[in-house]
């Protein structure tokens, strides 16, 4: 990617920019010269702005206050009344601004949403397969297709069952179990709250009493994500359209049902509640069957007819959670499948929820000789399980990208060559068990009293957690530490890359390499690069997964499940057992420490963002981008806000169309991917009066590189078909925009031309401070594309192209290298 051919010094305006606004344009609303202009087209036109990240207030991006900044900085400016012609890009066409950042970060308890980050991951990766999706795959693609579809869902379900064995390993295992049941006096005395449940009078201290009440608390984390998600779909709901889109093979996201995903989420929803309540009530059941079967030869266990009892209830808790988890695998596709599906799931749930009522009973009846001992049996088995059986999900999803992107690619430019999924669901998964893990482990320190587990003091309760979350606060530790060592190869790779970029700066500004000036933009073009690192970044933060999954894997294969892993701290031996076991003990509580601190932030975040709106906006803005896809893998994700911006755009775009009244959708950065989509779901009569201009647009650089399979050269190919005109604006100080490569006409092997312009737009404009200014331009990168004066020209062009005569249909395109 080569750098701009950027004028030596301060540079004239742009002589295909009809009345440009400043020689040298400031980083906020210029004064507009549009009377000077030629006259616009006979046409009534409409700029329709979608912004990007984080929004703003309306007034702001409309451009109408009623005082105007006509120079200075935002610290000290110069101020005007604003003329009617001051908010027209180009002269009579009228703006508007679709403003959706509320979606995401308007409401006070979106701000939690920051708790749900493994789920949003693993959504996610369900998008960013590299295989095809413009043709029906046979064979081995098919296989492949599919495999990766079921692993990701499956690797979801499990990230629910995570959630809830921690919620549980507290509430059921710390408190009730080992605590309450198993202390007693012990416990009451450490914890003085813990009376009624602890005190041998009460009458809740028995075994099986005691877990229910502890199974309060894993029953109330299921509930608020069930109403949680049940909330939000209800509040992004949309109605269809009356007329579909054009759909084309070419493009996945011109399909009718893309956005309409209620019916999808809905069974899966009812799947991963019944596995959550499922697998509470196996928590319930098994301690209590367990002892039923140990004590039946003695007939001191309530006789036959209870283990009984409590075998029945196992087979059929059995029976409907695996029948929950395979219904998570029928594939969205068909309505008809789709409607069958969640009625089937919904009387599984409903089921579940009968069963555990059973299952609490059956748990709660009198047993005189039933006594809490150790952990929680069946809860370190059952959390064993599941990360091995997650191990073995994301070494399927790896086996399936490869294949796809072996035989069934989309195109060439797929990030880490088809494997930025399986990175991606790794990466989520390995959040959530550290979330799990410092969840539970702190809980047990905070119960216990004790400095640490692994030396329990003297008036310390002592409590244990299953071994295999140790391994996850040492890994949280090794995070930690990668976390460091990446930000020092960062920051020397981005002192090479500045250097890299002087030559080049110096040429372009005529100006020295000792001016601190020169040595500002060229590491802002660096800056601007550092985005092509983001692959290898994500693969250093993986190596800890990388071992957890090999410890998995050994354990399965070794037959430990049940008992699991040894301690991370007595895993090592050899001559320097002590020093190592010294080492690992260290790293266990710099991880559990690390854990804690990230739960009080996240709590801190939380409570700021519901007292603050600009923290509230801020947060919501890290959702902007994971959440534009649907809810297809984990249903109890953060919701998309594309499922009701999306549809809501076509409308209105639909609807002035009709009117006879062209449209410009003009989108910075993700509302240029808001943009793309609108363009792909408006009706075919509709097409003739639409243009598109994106601005730090992500189109290609990121969406193409991580979602081949829904963007990239053939899907770009046919969103310019259904646009009169597209014009493309970047900068190479910019992190998140690049030039829209698409597919030739010729349709020659490799054959690829750039939207708009090949070249990037300079930045900054000029070098030296403007006649009448006393700072030099800002360096913008990624902000204030609308105040460059190439932004109306290129609004001239595209409204010129809809003439048709005056422009080819093809003038927007230019011929750009691959």
């Amino acid at each position: 990617m080569s750098d701009p051919a950027v004028s030596r010094g301060t540079p004239e305006p742009d002589p295909a920019v009809p009345g440009p606004r400043t020689s040298s344009f400031p980083p906020y609303p210029a004064p507009s010269s549009a009377a000077a202009a030629p006259d616009p087209p006979e046409r009534n036109c409409v700029e329709l702005r979608v912004h990007g990240v984080s929004g703003g207030q309306a007034e702001e991006l409309l451009d109408v206050e009623p005082a105007m900044r006509v120079g200075g900085d935002r610290l000290a400016g110069f101020f005007r009344w604003r003329r009617k012609a001051d908010t027209e890009t180009v002269p009579g066409v009228r703006r508007e601004i679709f403003a959706w950042g509320n979606l995401t970060s308007g409401s006070s308890s979106r701000a939690f949403w920051l708790l749900l980050l493994p789920f949003m991951l693993t959504n996610v990766a369900y998008w960013m397969r590299p295989g095809r999706m413009d043709r029906a795959p046979k064979g081995v693609r098919r296989l492949a297709n599919n495999a990766y579809g079921a692993s990701v869902r499956l690797l979801a379900l499990s990230l629910t069952m995570l959630i809830t064995l921690a919620s549980g390993g507290i509430g059921m295992d710390l408190v009730a179990w080992q605590c309450a049941a198993g202390q007693g006096e012990e416990c009451v005395r450490a914890r003085p709250w813990l009376a009624f449940l602890a005190s041998p009078a009460s009458v809740l201290s028995a075994p099986g009493t005691a877990l229910l009440v502890g199974a309060v608390l894993p029953v109330a984390v299921v509930v608020v994500l069930w109403r949680l998600s049940r909330r939000t779909a209800a509040e992004y709901e949309v109605v269809a359209a009356s007329v579909p889109p054009r759909p084309s093979a070419a493009a996945p996201l011109s399909q009718a049902s893309f956005w309409r995903n209620s019916e999808t989420m809905a069974r899966l929803r009812s799947a991963h509640i019944s596995v959550a309540l499922g697998t509470v009530a196996a928590l319930l059941l098994i301690p209590a069957l367990r002892h039923d079967l140990l004590s039946r030869g003695d007939g001191a266990g309530g006789g036959a007819g209870l283990w009984t009892a409590g075998a029945v209830l196992a087979v059929l808790l059995a029976a409907v959670v695996a029948v929950s988890v395979l219904s998570v695998l029928v594939p969205g596709v068909d309505p008809r499948w789709n409607a069958r599906a969640d009625r089937v799931c919904r009387r599984l749930r409903d089921a579940t929820l009968v069963l555990g009522v059973a299952v609490a009973v059956y748990t709660a009846w009198p047993r005189t000789d039933w006594a809490a001992a150790g952990r929680l049996p069946g809860h370190g088995a059952i959390l064993n399980t599941l990360f091995a059986v997650q191990v073995a999900l994301v070494l399927l999803m790896l086996v399936a990208a490869l294949t796809l992107f072996a035989v069934d690619r989309a195109h060439d430019g797929a990030a880490m060559r088809g494997l930025a999924g399986p990175a991606t669901a790794a990466l989520g998964t390995l959040l959530g068990g550290g979330f799990s893990a410092a969840l539970v482990y702190q809980g047990s320190l905070w119960l216990s009293g004790c400095g640490s587990l692994s030396t329990p003091g003297v008036d310390c309760l002592p409590l244990s957690v299953p071994s295999a979350y140790s391994w996850l606060q040492l890994a949280f530790a090794l995070e930690a530490a990668i976390a460091v060592g990446v930000a020092g190869v960062l920051a020397l790779e981005l002192r090479r890359s500045t250097r890299a970029h002087l030559p080049r700066v110096t040429e372009d500004y005529a100006r020295s390499v000792r001016d601190r000036r020169t040595w500002e933009i060229a590491r802002a073009r660096a800056t601007g690069r550092m985005t092509e690192v983001l692959p290898s970044v994500l693969v250093a933060f993986l190596l800890p997964a990388v071992a957890l999954g090999a410890l998995a894997l050994y354990s399965a294969l070794t037959g430990n499940l049940a008992a699991g892993p040894a301690p991370a701290a007595t895993a090592v031996s050899g001559e320097v057992q002590g020093a190592a076991q010294s080492t690992v003990s260290g790293l266990i509580g710099v991880g559990s420490l690390l854990g804690g601190a990230a739960l009080v932030t996240l709590a801190w975040i939380g409570r700021s963002a519901y007292r603050d709106r600009p923290t509230r906006q801020a947060v919501g803005a890290l959702w902007d981008v994971g959440t534009f896809w649907p809810r297809v893998a984990h249903p109890l994700a953060p919701p998309s806000y594309a499922e009701r911006a999306v549809p809501q755009l076509s409308a209105r775009v639909a609807r002035m169309t009709r009117e006879d009244t062209d449209v410009v959708l003009s989108g910075h950065s993700q509302g240029s991917v808001l943009a793309a989509a609108t363009v792909w779901q408006l009706p075919k009569d509709c097409l003739g009066r639409i243009a598109l201009i994106t601005h730090g647009s992500p189109l290609d650089r990121l969406y193409a590189r991580y979602f081949p399979a829904y963007f990239g050269p053939e899907p770009f190919a046919d969103l310019r078909e259904r646009v009169s005109a597209w014009h493309n604006l970047w900068r190479v100080t910019d992190a998140i925009a690049g030039p829209v490569r698409l597919r030739d006409g010729s349709g020659g092997p490799g054959a690829l031309r750039t939207v708009g312009q090949a070249d990037p737009l300079p930045d900054p404009r000029g070098y030296d401070a403007p006649p009448g200014e006393a700072r030099r331009p800002e360096i913008l990168g990624h902000s204030y594309y609308t105040s460059d004066p190439a932004y109306a020209g290129a609004l001239w062009r595209v409204m010129t192209a809809m003439e048709g005569e005056e422009a080819p249909r093809t003038g927007a395109v230019t011929e750009g290298r691959r």
